[in-house]
């Protein structure tokens, strides 16, 4: 008896201290005293059938408790969709956001993020069949085959999607071999798809194929909002009613005059639309469209005449054929903010003329204009300027006192800027000139070009917080300042002026990327600056196998994927292994060199 007052106050003991709550199941018994007598032989079977109530009340218990976590996780959810904001945007919203990601498993993972994000998603669909690809992953050898075993696989793909009850948000079709037969499956197809109110259509007929006449069916498709067609014929279409269209892009195909007019003017709430390689099109004429935001024509084979009469036109983008002039009217579109021009055969007067019709203009890139040679671009408004590949510029007068971003690409320095502090960013990258004497040797030709380079970053000596990149080769040079700069005298410089705005982080990041340097040296503004110790501190904690680019293409993955080794450079021998251009300059600067930390990078040779 003694031993079972022990056990009893023992038991008290744990009970006041919290101990046994730890155990829900037993919390019940917490008040039954101990009976040492109920473990002698005599009482064993009773205690046997006790333990089986006592088995039965723990499997009531733990039903309840898996009950009540269900309940409370539901109660939770409840509360995460309260508070998820994204889940109230509206639904085609949504439709937009998961159209911009890569394909349809990257979609249907968002289905994870609440309740009303998996309804949406049951109502969205993209079906793409590509022929090339299916056949291929078919295994077929024989032509005949080949083609069967994609029109079995597209119409079993969409014969499963229809019997789930499943709407078609967008159907890509992207044809490389097409003949009669498979043209009465597309029929089929696409009539299907507009059945069941499909709202984008992506149809690509390529290579040395028939050219495909579209069923009458696409172009009175009410649901209908963005429409792409390459390869195809556009040919007596009939009545036309697309209400809802939004988007309209052409490409590589042939369409007479009058079906354009009819099928533009079907379109009245068309908000971007473009025309890509066609041919047939001899005068091009828009107007009416109130809503039209983007128009946009390149390359086209035959039009003499482009017409635009669209007071609310924000963006247009001409890119002509050197053997084809052509005359651009744009004088209506009041309100233009966005002009983009690839024309061999512009004037001075031309674009002179052009330019004073757009007095809201946010941004202007001229490319390729070989025909300028003295130009003025003044303006009040203009924030963004690109001359690209206009080789006989002589002289490009900017009067812009709001320009933030600037590029310029070509092989002179033609630029008169009267203040340039403004500028947030600029790209300035001058092509390659090859010799067989020194390269860091000038001739006269280039000391006006190079003058007139220093000039320019000269004016940005009093801004604070800009960085400087100079890429020569595969070689690089970072300033954290734009003090004390000393360029390397020679061709094929890369300049970049980076915005404050973007972090050390962000920049190393683009630069490896997009360079894969051989070098990488950096000039820091003081003996305290981190940025060196964060490029070693970066490099050094890549993993050896990085996931960081898991859903991207093999040829859009970082720089982790394809760096094998690095070390920090010994400016004596640096300059005589690499007979680096860069390196070589650098010491010739003690002052610049004292400050300078300089990094070796050995890259994959076959993405590098």
């Amino acid at each position: 008896m003694m031993l079972k007052r022990v056990l009893q106050k023992s038991m008290k003991k744990k009970l006041s201290s919290g101990e046994e709550k730890r155990d829900p199941i037993t919390a019940d018994e917490r008040n039954i005293p101990i009976d040492l007598v109920s473990h002698a032989p005599s009482v064993r079977r009773k205690q046997k059938r006790k333990g089986f109530n006592t088995v039965d009340e723990s499997v009531r218990l733990r039903k309840k408790r898996k009950k009540r976590n269900r309940e409370d996780l539901n109660i939770l959810d409840q509360r995460l969709e309260s508070m998820d904001q994204i889940s109230l945007l509206p639904g085609h919203i949504i439709h937009y956001i998961l159209s911009l990601l890569h394909n349809a498993k990257d979609a249907a993972r968002t289905s994870i993020l609440s309740q009303r994000w998996r309804d949406i998603w049951t109502s969205f669909s993209i079906l793409k069949f590509d022929q090339r690809k299916i056949q291929e992953q078919e295994g077929c050898l024989d032509t005949r085959n080949k083609e069967k075993a994609f029109k079995d696989f597209v119409d079993n793909s969409l014969t499963s999607h229809l019997q789930r009850k499943l709407s078609i948000h967008k159907l890509v079709l992207y044809i490389t071999s097409c003949d009669l037969e498979l043209a009465r499956h597309m029929d089929r197809w696409i009539n299907v798809a507009i059945e069941n109110n499909m709202k984008e259509l992506d149809l690509h007929v390529v290579g040395k194929v028939m050219f495909y006449s579209l069923p009458q069916t696409i172009f009175s498709a009410t649901t209908m909002t963005e429409l792409r067609l390459c390869g195809c014929g556009l040919l007596s279409l009939g009545d036309i009613k697309l209400p809802q269209l939004q988007k309209l892009y052409l490409r590589d195909l042939f369409a007479d005059q009058q079906t354009i007019e009819d099928l533009i003017s079907s379109c009245p709430l068309i908000e971007d639309l473009r025309f890509i390689r066609c041919t047939g099109l001899k005068d091009l004429r828009v107007s009416g469209l109130l809503k039209l935001d983007r128009f946009e024509v390149h390359l086209c084979h035959e039009p003499k005449n482009i017409e635009v009469k669209v007071p609310n036109l924000q963006t247009f983008w001409y890119c002509g054929k050197k053997s084809m002039p052509c005359q651009i009217d744009l004088v209506a579109c009041v309100r233009l903010k966005n002009l983009t021009l690839e024309d061999a055969n512009m004037t001075d007067e031309m674009f002179q003329d052009l330019f004073a019709s757009f007095p809201l203009l946010d941004k202007l890139d001229l490319s390729k204009c070989i025909k300028l040679k003295n130009i003025t671009i003044s303006s009040i408004r203009l924030k963004r300027l690109a001359l690209r590949g206009c080789r006989n510029l002589v002289e490009a007068d900017i009067d812009t006192p709001n320009l933030s971003s600037f590029e310029y690409k070509g092989n002179k320095m033609p630029i008169s800027f009267p203040n340039p502090s403004c500028l947030k960013e600029a790209k300035l990258s001058f092509d390659p000139v090859y010799r067989a004497s020194n390269e860091l040797h000038l001739e006269k030709a280039d000391v006006l070009w190079f003058g007139r380079l220093r000039e320019f970053l000269s004016k940005f000596n009093n801004c604070n917080g800009l960085k400087l990149v100079v890429q020569s080769k595969r070689n690089i040079i970072i300033y954290e300042e734009l003090r004390e700069i000393l360029l390397p005298p020679f061709r094929g410089l890369k300049i970049e002026i980076i915005k404050r705005s973007m972090s050390f982080e962000d920049l190393l990041d683009h630069l490896l990327r997009t360079w894969h340097p051989a070098t990488l040296s950096i000039v820091s503004s003081s003996s305290s600056s981190e940025f060196p110790e964060l490029v070693y501190r970066k490099v050094m904690d890549r993993e050896e196998n990085p996931r960081c680019c898991s859903y991207n293409t093999r040829n859009n993955k970082c720089w982790r994927h394809f760096l094998k080794d690095f070390k920090i450079e010994n400016f004596e021998t640096a300059a005589v292994k690499r007979a680096s251009d860069c390196i070589t300059w650098l010491k010739s600067s003690p002052t610049i060199l004292s400050r300078t930390t300089s990094f070796g990078f050995r890259w994959d040779d076959r993405h590098s």
